[in-house]
């Protein structure tokens, strides 16, 4: 059997049988030019990872979703150290020791969107992924044993790849939320202490880290948040919940204070409340337009608020008076 760059590539996406990794490592051991093949295609796997060439490693997994996903190349470069150094190791480790799925599923990556930025990508197994500005997702390489498992802190909306014989858990500060293959929107901010999952397709089962004995397995258009340490469960409009996902910020019960978070979040901005009191907020609905920029946003909340502002042009800030 020839032994391709490609073939190699299966090895790391754990397509392949037991006899087969079986095969490829004696087909190593053969003699040191494998061995450095080996090398080569392990050390371009992981630049295609971290780069977030999704397009090249399609054209060597045919099976992968067909939809074009891309991961913003900023995150790539504001992460390179931690990623840089995470290829060097996983390359060292593997001159010893030729199983590199099983480091590959030890050691996080990290992605991000910065604020400003909503950032889509796909994970190993297929599930895509849309981060919101300011969120966080940790994921390995490689998923391997019984469950496929991220860690969130921000707000993200998960397409998982159904499979049946691992399920994908999101993990968070407040909850495990476990699912086979389904649609949904989580917002986990462990700072507020504000946390919600909205299903929009099959099923989620969500378990409270505050109470390990509650359960909760939830219904399409159904959101489950915690209000006072305990989780509760509604009826909602899945498309409402997830306006975010098409540049949208939805100014529905909020606060001053917490739309003021909303907007610097969206935006990219830093924003100053200058002033001692709280302006009175008139608004009890609405939705803005992250492509109408932020002097559009202000001027428009400005018509049903008592407040000026002013923005600092040296460094963008924007005051509140």
């Amino acid at each position: 059997m020839e032994i391709t760059k490609e073939y190699i590539f299966k090895c790391f996406r754990n397509e392949l049988s037991e006899k087969e990794k079986a095969d490829l490592d004696a087909w190593i051991a053969e003699d040191e030019a494998n061995a450095g093949m080996y090398k080569e295609a392990l050390v371009e796997y992981e630049y295609l990872l971290i780069n977030g060439d999704i397009d090249s490693l399609r054209e060597m997994a045919p099976e992968m979703p067909s939809r074009r996903t891309v991961i913003i190349r900023a995150i790539a470069r504001a992460a390179i150290g931690v990623a840089a150094a995470a290829a060097i190791f996983f390359t060292a480790v593997w001159l010893s020791d030729y199983r590199m799925q099983k480091e590959l599923s030890r050691h996080p990556l990290t992605a991000a969107a910065l604020p400003g930025q909503i950032v889509s990508m796909g994970l190993p197994d297929g599930t895509s992924v849309q981060l919101n500005s300011g969120a966080t997702m940790y994921y390995p390489a490689m998923f391997k044993g019984k469950e496929r498992e991220v860690r969130l802190e921000g707000e993200a909306f998960f397409e998982v790849a159904h499979d049946s014989k691992k399920p994908f858990i999101v993990k968070t500060f407040a909850t495990d939320i476990k699912v086979l293959g389904t649609k949904f929107n989580v917002n986990a901010d462990s700072k507020s202490g504000e946390f919600s999952v909205t299903l929009a397709e099959g099923s989620v089962q969500v378990s409270s880290l505050a109470e390990p004995d509650r359960i909760i397995v939830m219904k399409p258009d159904e959101k489950v948040y915690m209000a006072d340490g305990k989780l509760m469960v509604k009826r909602t409009k899945v498309k409402d919940e997830i306006r975010w996902k098409d540049g949208i910020i939805d100014i529905d019960g909020l606060g001053f204070d917490e739309l003021m978070d909303k907007l610097e979040m969206a935006f990219g901005v830093d924003i100053v409340i200058d002033r001692e009191t709280l302006p009175e907020f008139k608004y009890t609905g609405g939705r803005l337009r992250v492509s109408d920029g932020i002097e559009y946003a202000l001027n428009v909340l400005g018509n049903g608020a008592d407040f000026t502002w002013s923005k600092d042009f040296r460094t963008g800030t924007i005051y509140i008076r």
